[in-house]
């Protein structure tokens, strides 16, 4: 993590896990905008509300100075993403960045083929009550206490993506044979799941 007098722009805020973390970001006491298509999302809602700046997908937008974290959903050739490597400035992927954030608290990742947003608004939930604590949930919902000792955050297995955290703990609720367009079979989950698994630090629990 950089200082808190970094920039952080968000392209591709209006995203689920992408506006989770701009809250998360932004309520730690950190300078945040972002960006992305002009369409309404319910997302933005909280963004709004928070009143962190969003603007229309633009080159212009990008500036010296500032940290580039790139939604999944947008290619090394987005317009922001090519202004930002042509200033030199660090960009950072969504889940590379989240990677990195956890090693800041006790984390307790979510992960599992169903369930995982409800299960984490729980721990999230019951967290809260305990001790303070940090959330990211994907259905845009983030919560960034400047107080934290725990993050609760839901890790999605697309992509392998869950593959960038090594989390303290961990919670699988299920595991299927979803995203078809990524894995070649389940056999294929089980094994992204299984290098999950090793490496949590310290503890996973599995429901079924």
């Amino acid at each position: 993590m950089k200082d808190q007098e970094t920039l952080y722009h968000f392209v591709g805020i209006k995203g689920s896990g992408m506006s989770s973390l701009a809250l998360v970001l932004y309520e730690k006491g950190y300078h945040v905008q972002g960006s992305d298509v002009p369409t309404y999302f319910f997302t933005q809602r909280d963004l709004e509300k928070a009143g962190i700046p969003i603007f229309n997908f633009d080159a212009n937008n990008i500036k010296e100075g500032m940290t580039v974290i790139a939604g999944n959903a947008f290619p090394d050739s987005h317009e922001e993403i090519v202004r930002a490597k042509e200033l030199g400035l660090e960009v950072i992927r969504y889940h590379d960045f989240i990677g990195q954030f956890i090693q800041n608290f006790t984390s307790i990742a979510v992960t599992g083929s169903h369930g995982k947003t409800s299960t984490t608004g729980m721990l999230a939930h019951v967290l809260c009550g305990i001790r303070p604590t940090s959330y990211l949930i994907g259905d845009g919902t983030g919560h960034g206490d400047p107080q934290a000792e725990f993050f609760a955050f839901e890790a999605c297995e697309y992509r392998r993506h869950f593959l960038a955290y090594s989390p303290d703990y961990a919670i699988m609720t299920n595991i299927d044979f979803d995203h078809p367009d990524y894995y070649k079979s389940i056999e294929d989950v089980y094994d992204a799941f299984q290098t999950m698994a090793h490496q949590v630090k310290k503890s996973n629990l599995c429901i079924w």
